[in-house]
């Protein structure tokens, strides 16, 4: 669909804020904002490396998933 997102949390540095912006009542606590949308421009499919290499369980250096 040529969807851009990105996870944020500044926008939660003022709940109140985010709250009032959303419409969210007080008993949600919100954790982050995920703006979606066309990108403008033109930006091919991003490269990234297998998940495999940069996913480390339970500590640093522990890589299962590595193939």
């Amino acid at each position: 669909m040529g969807l851009g997102a990105s996870l944020i949390t500044l926008p939660l540095w003022s709940t109140t804020a985010a709250r009032r912006a959303l419409g969210l009542p007080i008993s949600v606590q919100p954790a982050c904002v995920v703006p979606l949308g066309w990108p403008q421009g033109r930006y091919g499919p991003t490269t990234r490396r297998p998940v495999g290499d940069v996913v480390h369980l339970d500590r640093f250096g522990n890589q299962p998933f590595k193939a």
